[in-house]
């Protein structure tokens, strides 16, 4: 007989000062599999948090049924619901690292535990070493549970490496593994493919699909596309604009209209040419070197992370940086960005000039626009969208300097641009995480840059917010003299415009003779 194992009883919640979900519905059974779906900011990544007790319920109940009784409280216990998203990553790794260029800085790898250590019961568990009150740990079980997932998601070669080393999509791994060693009562997955490159998605595809047949893992998982959901998804939950849109079997849900305007982007915003707003741009001559690499190598503890990397990117050139999990792309972005201090160990020239010759970082950066994970994580400014927006004109985390009118204007006009003009008010940190790349995405338009360097923007939009970013930025590289350099593992992310691609591999260009073979 089935029963119920969650129960969401007329519920309304509370956001900031935003009352949202009211009158909302909605039961897992035992012998039920969930997927909930939804377009950019419609409430997906509020609404479970509400399931794991982070957002206040101000009418109605949830109510838990783990105890296998027929009694449900509204109580949660620790470990029963697990949820891995981008803020439960970000708020686990800011404990190892507080700033994002602390990865490449080795001082900060001095204290910080290795993938191993994380996947033991004691760390799991957050017991502390010097905890004297009797506490009993059952590593052999932890042991072979890590054993399990370790094979499951194919991390062995993770396991001595230092948390904050690793790239996003390896941090995910990691992530993942830890909470299915924790065997929650549900386990919550928000866009668990996000970030992992097309080996890695099939691998956790099959783990999803193994996990859901084997019948022992409650899941609810979150996605924007319709090819992430496993087989063994039984039911779909669909949300917007903050209500329960859509609920029923899979069958059921997955052929209606709510889910194409999910899954397939807007016709309206697939054929739509973007004017832009008319700023002062800046530009280098057609074809000046605005990159120049002559064999750069960058090691920690021993190990190349790149290795002889030679590489030219000139103006007017648009590239796609590709590579699996792993391949150094984000280390490369470190040299370019300035976060990384062997960029001074290496023959490295920016906007022609040789690094370590006398500039500021802050002089490279004013010529740089930057959007990826890693800002996202770190980026914890309690003001308003607006004031995120405007602080890329200072290439500041917060806002600490006035803004001028004529700054102000170019502010407004990009968000407009961008569709996202109405969220210009409200606090970053209340939007969805959909809706902050949006922001720094804008955030790193305003200063019009010679360098947009983008990594993963599209991570986490549903179609139509990602068809309206290629969109924009194949509008971009028409209508001004600003170079793209372009990170993604999906195909159909890349913007038309992408001229060039480098293709990395375990530290190395993947085809020394053919690196930036030219697209045709």
């Amino acid at each position: 007989m089935r029963k119920p194992l969650l129960i969401v009883e007329n519920v309304m919640l509370r956001s900031k000062d935003h009352l949202c979900f009211a009158g909302a519905n909605w039961v897992i059974n035992d012998d039920e599999q969930w997927a909930l779906i939804g377009p950019t900011g419609a409430g997906k990544s509020l609404f479970v948090n509400a399931l794991c007790g982070r957002i206040p319920v101000v009418q109605g109940q949830i109510l838990y049924f783990f105890d296998n009784t027929s009694n449900g409280r509204t109580n949660l216990r620790h470990g029963e619901i697990v949820l891995i998203s981008a803020e439960t990553q970000r708020d686990f790794l800011q404990q190892y690292a507080g700033y994002h260029q602390a990865r490449w800085h080795s001082v900060e790898g001095e204290g910080v535990p290795t993938v191993a250590e994380l996947l033991r019961g004691q760390s799991i568990e957050h017991v502390s070493p010097y905890d004297m009150t009797p506490y009993t740990i059952n590593e052999t079980v932890y042991a072979a549970r890590r054993t399990q997932v370790v094979e499951l998601l194919g991390i062995s070669y993770l396991l001595n490496r230092k948390i904050i080393h690793l790239s996003h999509g390896e941090a995910c791994k990691v992530l993942l593994a830890r909470a299915l060693m924790q065997s929650p009562k549900l386990l919550i997955l928000d866009d668990p493919f996000g970030g992992l490159d097309d080996a890695s998605r099939k691998t956790l595809a099959q783990a999803l699909t193994t996990i859901l047949e084997e019948k022992q893992q409650k899941l609810l998982l979150i996605t924007t596309r319709r090819e992430e959901i496993p087989d063994g998804i039984t039911h779909v939950l669909g949300v917007a604009n903050l209500q329960i849109a859509m609920q029923g079997t899979k069958a059921k849900v997955l052929d209606t209209t709510f889910v194409k305007r999910v899954f397939v982007a807007d016709s309206k915003v697939m054929h739509h040419v973007r004017q832009l707003p008319v700023t002062h741009w800046e530009a280098s001559a057609p074809g000046a070197a605005l990159i120049e690499l002559q064999h750069a190598s960058v090691n920690y503890q021993g190990v190349n992370v790149l290795y002889d990397i030679t590489w030219t990117m000139r103006q007017g050139e648009h590239w796609a940086i590709r590579g699996p999990n792993g391949a150094g792309k984000s280390t490369l972005l470190s040299l370019i960005l300035t976060d990384n201090p062997q960029a001074y160990a290496n023959d490295l020239r920016l906007f022609g000039r040789q690094r370590g010759s006398g500039e500021s970082i802050w002089d490279i950066k004013r010529h740089i626009g930057w959007v990826a994970p890693e800002l996202n994580k770190f980026y914890q400014s309690q003001g308003t969208c607006q004031m995120v927006v405007c602080s890329g004109f200072f290439d500041s985390i917060g806002l600490y300097q006035d803004v001028t009118s004529v700054q102000a204007q170019i502010a407004a006009a990009w968000m407009q641009a961008l569709g996202i003009e109405a969220l210009a008010g409200q606090s970053f940190q209340a939007v969805s995480v959909g809706e902050q790349r949006l922001i720094l995405l804008t955030r790193a338009l305003v200063k019009q840059p010679l360098l947009l360097i983008l990594d993963e923007p599209c991570q986490g939009l549903d179609a139509t917010h990602r068809t309206q970013i290629i969109n924009l930025l194949d509008s971009l590289c028409q209508q001004t003299p600003v170079s793209l350099l372009y990170v993604t593992h999906h195909t159909d992310e890349l913007p038309q415009a992408i001229t060039h691609v480098l293709e990395l591999e375990q530290g190395r260009i993947r085809y020394p003779d053919g690196a930036g073979t030219k697209i045709k």
